[in-house]
């Protein structure tokens, strides 16, 4: 069993999550205090904070990274399946 887990990308003191061979992160994962506890906002990634989408709050840091990764395999196999459904300008049946 490999010993990986999707946090392992979140990196900075920011928590940037970055996905090797990526040129720019893919998410913004920060700690926050609410009603005392400690809880995880995550974003997608912009240069700007208006650029960036909600992912969600999360618990802890592992289960906002895991929503980030999920989110981002969610959206390669979307491209992919929009991509495999096209040929020469035609949709395939």
């Amino acid at each position: 069993m490999v010993d990986w887990h999707p946090r392992r990308l979140v990196k900075g003191t920011e928590w940037t999550m970055a996905v090797p061979g990526q040129p720019e992160p893919i998410a913004v994962i920060r700690r926050l205090r609410f009603e005392g506890r400690a809880v995880y906002r995550a974003v997608t990634w912009a240069p700007t904070s208006a650029g960036r989408e909600l992912i969600g709050y999360y618990r802890s840091g592992d289960a906002a990274a895991v929503a980030v990764w999920r989110r981002y395999v969610a959206q390669q196999e979307a491209r992919h399946d929009a991509a495999s459904r096209m040929h020469g300008g035609r949709e395939r049946g």
